[in-house]
């Protein structure tokens, strides 16, 4: 047996397993990407849903909107329901809350270049009323 050789082979893989270490302790960590709504705003949203839901007064409020516009938007949030939205918006996010009568929303005043997170709640199915939050970052 050649010991010589041995030793050789034994250096290069020690060498080889030092410079792999040092590149993958000194390469950056590419960022992950955000993907789905944060956990604080998924948590708002739920909350303030079921805040609204729950409340008899918020409910009558959004059963006796009416439909406005050509996009079936019933009306955005009465100031009571925008209040309560308000206060209990995560820090750094801005929000619009809309009544609608239809699965879509016809906002024309979201930040379209920002991601946007939503959810919605049906308050009632006779006459239709979807309550929808949209959250994004400031």
């Amino acid at each position: 047996m050649n010991k010589k050789g041995f030793v050789r082979t034994l250096e290069a893989i020690i060498a080889a397993i030092i410079v792999l270490g040092i590149i993958l302790v000194v390469t950056p960590e590419k960022a992950q990407q955000r993907t789905g709504t944060p956990e604080n705003v998924k948590e708002a949203q739920q909350f303030i849903l079921e805040g609204i839901a729950m409340n008899e007064t918020f409910r009558d409020c959004i059963l006796r909107s009416t439909v406005q516009g050509e996009c079936n938007t019933v009306c955005v949030a009465p100031a009571d329901i925008d209040a309560f939205v308000a206060a209990h918006t995560p820090p750094l996010y801005g929000f619009r809350c809309e009544i609608c009568n239809s699965a879509s929303t016809c906002s024309e005043s979201l930040p379209l270049d920002k991601s946007l997170y939503t959810d919605s709640r049906l308050i009632a199915r006779n006459p239709a009323r979807i309550i929808r939050l949209i959250f994004w970052e400031k």
